[in-house]
């Protein structure tokens, strides 16, 4: 069964127990928890006989070769995989749901909510890196969600993370595009000695680094999800059993992924330190990076921890200091100001 397919299965499942709240019955209630994994059994026994036929084993020095510890990559019967995979009720349930929260997402304040959300318990992240497009030509689109302060994608223009990427995702094709989960010290690309820029900053405290994406057979190209945590992924699972649900997992986020346009990145701002050109402090382009992306004041305020009030006299004093009046005119001033090549010299 393809990503795709099962990415279908769990659409068609959701709408049918979780209808979004502009639908007829949306306000039903939750239907039993032992009617909800009724209708899921068919479908976790199609996926367990997924993984498991697309496991193979890679020799211990292969790994080797390639820098990876062998524990990393693993190998397990049909039997093995299937009993791995079965979700309980608390973990069907709350797996439709992810799949129903996705569906309305058009954007990426949204998409922050959703993977912040009940995706955590899945796949506890701090850090989540989207790059997708042409890998071997190198033309790719990047997207980055998090929390911690400072680190979003704007901050891609000026430092940039591709050896970070081009090590992950070449581990992951020599694993045959599965999942794989290696400790962040043995990432070379997490520990860059010469940057103290937020993104690189966050990427040295990171612990664990989880990899795992999608090919696009058609089209040639190919999504990697590369998503850090302080902390352990596992939540007290077994590793197998972790890794026997992050292809299913991985699909949900490709799909929320998909929906929303790329945040524009080129790197006619990369020499630009601290948003001189604008003169706006680390916060403000916070905030207006935020402005860019369609926050109102109150959802900017949830996304950065601080208060609207606080949101709203950032935004004022913005609009102060580049010469605007309202936040579409600062957003579009924000955009012309990364892009503009004489601005950056």
């Amino acid at each position: 069964m393809s990503s795709t397919t099962k990415l279908a299965c769990g659409q068609t499942l959701a709408r049918g127990f979780f209808p979004s709240s502009n639908e007829p019955g949306a306000a039903a209630s939750t239907p039993p928890a032992p009617a909800l994994c009724k209708f899921l059994q068919a479908l976790q026994s199609n996926i367990a006989r997924s993984v498991a036929s697309r496991t193979v084993s890679m020799p211990p020095w292969r790994a080797r070769k390639n820098g990876m510890h062998t524990k990393n990559i693993t190998g397990r019967p049909l039997q093995t995989a299937a009993k791995a995979f079965q979700l309980s009720e608390e973990e069907a349930a709350r797996f439709l749901r992810i799949v129903a929260d996705a569906l309305p997402i058009t954007r990426h304040y949204q998409l922050f909510l959703w993977l912040n959300g009940e995706l955590q318990q899945f796949v506890p992240h701090q850090i989540l890196i989207s790059a997708w497009g042409d890998f071997a030509k190198w033309d790719l689109k990047l997207d980055l969600v998090s929390r911690l302060p400072g680190v979003r994608t704007e901050q891609l223009t000026r430092c940039r993370i591709d050896d970070l990427l081009k090590e992950l995702h070449s581990q992951w094709v020599e694993a045959d595009r599965r999942p794989i989960l290696v400790k962040a010290a043995e990432v070379a690309g997490t520990r860059p000695a010469s940057c103290s820029c937020p993104v690189h900053s966050a990427l040295r405290s990171m612990r664990c680094v989880l990899v795992h994406g999608i090919r696009d057979a058609r089209g040639g190209h190919e999504s990697l999800y590369v998503a850090l945590g302080s902390g352990s992924f596992l939540n007290g699972r077994s590793r197998e059993r972790f890794l026997s649900l992050v292809d299913l997992v991985t699909a949900q986020i490709d799909f929320a992924f998909r929906q929303l346009a790329a945040y524009p990145l080129d790197g006619s701002g990369a020499e630009d330190p601290d948003g001189e050109r604008l003169d706006l402090s680390s916060r403000e382009q916070e905030i207006i990076d935020w402005v860019c992306r369609g926050g109102t004041n109150a959802e900017i305020a949830t996304a950065l921890e601080i208060s609207p009030f606080t949101v709203k006299n950032h935004v004022q004093r913005i609009f102060r200091k580049i010469g605007v009046s309202n936040r579409t005119q600062a957003a579009a001033k924000y955009s012309e100001s990364l892009r503009e090549p004489g601005l950056a010299e």
